[in-house]
């Protein structure tokens, strides 16, 4: 939008039709799309009512927002992290570069949890959630699966975000700030029914192959799991068992390249194990099922 006159007339349609090639010379490989998102957002439009406003002229406010926008995606910033929110299982979540922003494949995660809820004769399960990051699975499982849970994270940032979230949204979830199991305090459920988490399983060596969109915007510690990548899930190992209720489940995101790994570590109980695939029919979800008489 530069090396314009100072009368040039500036309209939805013809910011778009600038801004695609722009994106697309800057590397960002979603360029229409995230031009008419983030034009839909800067006009507090539905993306989809953009078009019946193609042609109206913009004012300088209004330039000036789109402006800013555009810059930021051009530089590779997210524009989750942009416009400051992300829907996930059809709610709203507020992100910020202090949470990992929440994708489609961990819908799968929460889909599977809630359908093992439902077949439990309990009153309220409960339910803990490891590494919460913005909140997204603790929050849908307090809302949809009516448990009571418990969310853990590291991060006090993220758990800001997180508690915000749940405001918004009207959920009760308890949060606790620590690492893993260690950061359930006293008074705290000593099992649980159910066990989450979408861990850090990215590794070290993978830093190379990564988008700029993920490597230099996202929180490193949500991503990275050590030289393996597996390092998360041995500290979950360590206490999973003994923190399920007989009966109980876990439900795991897990690195698609790297499920036999994965289950070799849990492989020190005797655990029933399942694996949920996402629509590109990888593996994308692990359940560990402790079975009633444990």
């Amino acid at each position: 939008m530069s090396g314009q006159g100072k009368n040039e007339v500036w309209t939805p349609l013809k910011i778009l039709q600038w801004a695609t090639p722009f994106l697309t010379q800057k590397g960002i490989e979603s360029a229409r799309f995230d031009a008419e998102c983030l034009i839909a957002a800067a006009l507090k439009l539905d993306r989809l009512k953009v078009y019946l406003q193609f042609d109206r002229p913009l004012d300088p406010a209004e330039l000036a927002v789109i402006r800013d926008f555009l810059s930021r995606r051009s530089k590779h910033e997210p524009v989750a992290y942009i416009l400051g929110t992300r829907e996930f299982y059809g709610k709203p979540f507020k992100v910020t570069p202090d949470v990992l922003i929440p994708r489609p494949e961990t819908e799968h995660l929460v889909e599977g949890a809630l359908g093992f809820l439902k077949t439990l004769q309990v009153q309220e399960p409960k339910v803990l959630d490891l590494g919460v990051g913005s909140g997204c699975i603790s929050i849908c499982l307090a809302l949809e699966g009516k448990a009571e849970v418990f969310g853990v994270d590291l991060s006090k940032a993220a758990l800001k975000v997180a508690e915000e979230n749940a405001q918004n949204l009207g959920a009760a979830v308890q949060w606790r700030e620590g690492s893993w199991f260690s950061a359930l305090k006293e008074g705290d459920p000593a099992q649980f029914h159910l066990i989450v988490s979408n861990p850090p399983y990215i590794a070290e060596a993978e830093r190379g192959e990564m988008a700029p969109d993920i490597l230099d915007f996202e929180p490193q510690m949500a991503l990275f799991s050590g030289i393996s990548g597996l390092e998360a899930y041995e500290m979950i190992a360590k206490d999973l068992w003994q923190r399920l209720l007989p009966g109980g489940r876990a439900y795991l995101e897990l690195h698609g390249t790297r499920l036999e790994a994965i289950q070799k570590v849990f492989g020190g109980q005797a655990w029933g194990l399942e694996v949920l695939p996402d629509l590109q029919q990888l593996p994308r979800v692990l359940i560990l099922k402790k079975s009633s008489n444990s």
